[in-house]
């Protein structure tokens, strides 16, 4: 008991090693199984129409009486009217995000005046603004904030 303490690492490889050489056994034995499964099956079911997925389903249904109507036949369409269908759909997406985007700029033109109105709006943000001329006196001078700070 005290090698294994003192070998530890070595003992726990060992686990490891022998755990995988388990697994490995055991997975060929599942896949040998499942090969020799594969193996037996007819040869002619496979050649046949599998019917396996037609499985009736029994429920309390109860019966049809003479006063309820049939539903309609359900009516298989083609690839050519899916296609149709498809492209009517998409074509009916477009026109829907084209009125939406139209939409959107008129909002945009009207509540921001368009691109003529920015312009001047980013032109008056530049603009030097006219500072008025500086008063004459010092009691004045003293009044305005930014004449202290010029004077600091």
């Amino acid at each position: 008991m005290d090698w294994i303490f003192d070998h530890l690492q070595i003992f726990v490889f060992v686990l490891i090693g022998i755990g995988s050489l388990v697994k490995t056994v055991l997975e060929s034995k599942a896949n040998a199984e499942r090969e020799s499964e594969a193996r037996d099956i007819n040869p002619r079911k496979l050649t046949g129409p599998d019917k396996s997925y037609r499985k009736t389903i029994k429920a309390n249904i109860p019966p049809k009486s003479v006063k309820q109507a049939a539903a309609p036949p359900i009516r298989e369409i083609g690839y050519e009217e899916a296609a149709a269908i498809e492209t009517a759909r998409a074509l009916k997406h477009q026109h829907d995000l084209a009125e939406r985007l139209r939409q959107i700029r008129e909002n945009k033109a009207t509540t921001s005046g368009g691109a003529a109105a920015t312009r001047a709006r980013i032109s008056s943000h530049g603009a030097i603004k006219q500072m008025p001329s500086p008063p004459l006196s010092v009691r004045a001078r003293l009044r305005d904030p930014a004449e202290l700070r010029r004077a600091f």
